[in-house]
């Protein structure tokens, strides 16, 4: 380089510089496109991200829809266990009082 600065440069010498400047000119059109590249990838990682957080999130509503019907149901056939249970034994109850009665009457007789 100082050979070129002070007008002794040979062909070979500016030859050899074209050829480092070429060099550099293509590592930075490199750069510059691995740059782009890596906003592009960016971007679509946003855009994906975005999606993904978009869909628990309506995950998240769906499933907390489906415990609230899920309790709702089973409070639901609680009441109606219970329901059964009290109505077997009212007829429990009944069944008794009627046969001790049967038995009272035929006791009579």
């Amino acid at each position: 380089m100082l050979k070129a600065l002070f007008g002794t440069a040979v062909d070979s010498d500016i030859t050899s510089l074209h050829n480092n400047f070429d060099e550099l000119q293509f590592r930075q059109q490199y750069i510059v496109h691995s740059v782009a590249n890596q906003l592009t990838y960016i971007t679509k990682l946003d855009t994906v991200t975005n999606v993904n957080a978009d869909a628990i999130a309506n995950l998240s509503v769906i499933i907390r829809d489906y415990m609230l019907k899920s309790r709702d149901k089973f409070r639901e056939i609680t009441r109606d266990i219970l329901w059964l249970n009290m109505t077997i034994y009212g007829q429990s109850v009944l069944f008794m009082t009627i046969r001790q009665l049967e038995l009272a009457v035929q006791q009579l007789t």
